[in-house]
């Protein structure tokens, strides 16, 4: 619980604005936690699909090893038996017997450690899994994909938002999802994909306070797609119903680089 208080706490500070400078260094830590959150989620699956598999190795070798120790000792028995006029060569014998019976030894407490580090190594990450909460909640989802999209991680942000939007599709914050996903789009340069997100906010959230935000990033991504008229229709629309506004402004200084004889070479 400190843990998630604290990440937490660093996020709001990271989203406080350029009063700090070390803004980017605490977003990357925040992502790096969840990032560490999710490959613990990874680890736990993987060790509890290969935990059988693991120990089944274990048991083989383990049968092979006693195998083994049951041929030494019926060699060590016939040596036992030869007659004194071989008593060099068996001797010979028994000291290699007792090597490999030494080395047998070994081996088997060697693989009853083995055996022991993957029963803690799978019960430790099923702890570490289990005591930790799970990203379930609609805040920890939201807070990832934030957090993902203010550090350019934006294939991450979108599929969070998209996973927030599946879940709770009637959160306050449902509508801002949908936008930033257009948004993170259009950072990725996706402006076709920027284009369809941004009508679907429009049409879906009508009246919404980030409208004009909206529909001017829909006359940007038209820009960009070299569909000028287009572009500036939008841009028009947003001057005429969100006038005197900083995005009626940007609009503007838009479209007077879109018309004719006045855009700039790019």
């Amino acid at each position: 619980m400190r843990m998630k208080l604290f990440a937490a706490a660093l996020l709001i500070v990271a989203m406080a604005g350029p009063a700090y400078p070390q803004r980017k260094e605490t977003l990357q830590l925040q992502a790096d936690m969840i990032d560490l959150k999710n490959r613990v989620n990874e680890l736990q699956t993987s060790v509890d699909r290969n935990d059988a598999a693991l120990k089944g190795l274990v048991e083989k070798m383990s049968d092979q090893v006693n195998s083994l120790a049951g041929g030494i000792q019926k060699i060590t028995q016939a040596v036992d038996t030869v007659k004194t006029q071989g008593d060099k060569s068996s001797s010979e014998l028994r000291v290699i017997l007792t090597q490999l019976n030494t080395s047998v030894n070994d081996l088997q407490e060697g693989l009853s450690a083995v055996r022991s580090q993957i029963g803690s190594v799978s019960q430790q990450v099923r702890e570490m899994k289990t005591t930790d909460t799970p990203l379930a909640g609609p805040n920890d989802i939201w807070r990832s994909a934030v957090v993902d999209a203010l550090t350019g991680n934006y294939d991450l942000a979108i599929g969070g938002y998209k996973e927030f939007l599946s879940k709770y599709p009637n959160d306050p914050r449902a509508a801002e999802a949908q936008l930033s996903i257009a948004d993170a789009l259009f950072s990725q340069k996706k402006y076709e994909q920027a284009l369809t997100d941004y009508d679907l906010f429009l049409q879906k959230y009508p009246g919404h306070d980030k409208s004009s935000a909206a529909l001017l990033k829909k006359g940007l991504a038209l820009a960009e797609q070299n569909q000028p008229q287009l572009a500036i229709a939008a841009l028009q629309q947003v001057v005429k119903e969100f006038p005197k506004t900083s995005a009626a402004e940007a609009a503007q200084s838009k479209i007077r680089e879109l018309q004719p004889g006045q855009r700039r070479p790019r």
